[in-house]
């Protein structure tokens, strides 16, 4: 299969054994489609499947979906079908069960996985695994531990002009 960085592992996070932060190359976006969408917009920094039951299942009804249209789809086209609907969904519907265990997976834009910033947004998608929905909440929380002035971000020519952490950090 290869090294790990082929995958866009920048390694496993220091902070905690249970999240395994994966930097989203191009392999990692082209093994998962979805992550091609979900990836598009610059402000989009970091992303996580649902976990815990919910992660469950979702997984489920998406594997039980893919299987199920894989088999229709093998009718119509060939295994082409099937392979093809396994790449689209069935990766997805696998990380979301992968994700309701103890072990989970989140992902990081490239340009980020080298940020000063970055445990920031390992916190951010942490909060999410372990079930919070709201992103208010979320950056309520994280404004408690990290703040705009803490972390010189007012005039830091490393931090890219569209990160959204300074924006939701100074928003008090």
């Amino acid at each position: 299969m290869g090294s790990s960085r082929a995958w866009g592992r920048n390694g496993a996070s220091t902070t905690s054994p249970d999240v395994w932060f994966v930097t989203l190359s191009t392999t990692v976006r082209l093994a998962f489609p979805p992550l091609l969408l979900s990836s598009l917009p610059k402000r989009a920094i970091g992303f996580s499947y649902p976990s815990g039951r919910e992660g469950r299942m979702l997984g489920l009804a998406l594997l039980s979906t893919t299987l199920l249209m894989g088999f229709l789809l093998d009718h119509v086209i060939g295994i082409a079908g099937f392979l093809l609907m396994a790449w689209v969904t069935g990766g997805t519907g696998a990380l979301m069960v992968y994700n309701s265990t103890r072990r989970r997976i989140a992902f990081v834009k490239s340009y980020c996985s080298t940020c000063r910033l970055r445990p920031l947004i390992e916190h951010h998608e942490r909060m999410h695994l372990e079930g919070e929905p709201s992103e208010d909440a979320v950056w309520a929380e994280a404004r408690k531990v990290y703040s705009y002035e803490g972390l010189s971000l007012a005039n830091d020519p490393k931090i890219c002009v569209f990160c959204p952490i300074a924006k939701k950090l100074r928003a008090n």
